[in-house]
């Protein structure tokens, strides 16, 4: 049986405030459990903040995770340089899934100003 499969691009900001989700969010694109496959962070251009970078899915837009990228600096990244995410696979060998009504949050550690980039997700849907 052929399975569904898909990439999603988020756009991420820069903020200097760091609550939760403030970089960049995005709620579950098919509405139903997808299991995370990869996740790539490119970065456009680099925070001027001392921020690091934790990206990973959470209940709401608001909540900061770190199940997909766990304290990546992203003040002294490079222009143009693209990051492998997955640290729950790495540290747990577990793979994320994305549930159906659940957010990707991107979150700073600090002042993450200037920052500009996009988060791409690679996902298998389960329904």
């Amino acid at each position: 049986m052929p399975f569904a499969s898909g990439y999603v691009e988020i756009p991420l900001v820069g903020a200097a405030l760091f609550a939760g989700g403030e970089i960049g969010s995005l709620l579950n694109p098919e509405g139903v459990p997808l299991i995370i496959t990869d996740v790539k962070l490119y970065v456009d251009t680099p925070s001027t903040g001392g921020a690091n970078l934790n990206a990973g899915i959470a209940a709401n837009s608001t909540t900061s995770d770190t199940d997909l990228i766990n304290a990546l600096a992203i003040n002294g990244a490079i222009t143009g340089k693209a990051y492998h995410g997955m640290t729950a696979l790495a540290a747990k060998g577990e793979a994320q899934v994305w549930g159906a009504t659940e957010y990707i949050t991107a979150t700073g550690s600090a002042d993450s100003s200037g920052f500009a980039g996009s988060l791409f997700v690679h996902y298998i849907r389960t329904a």
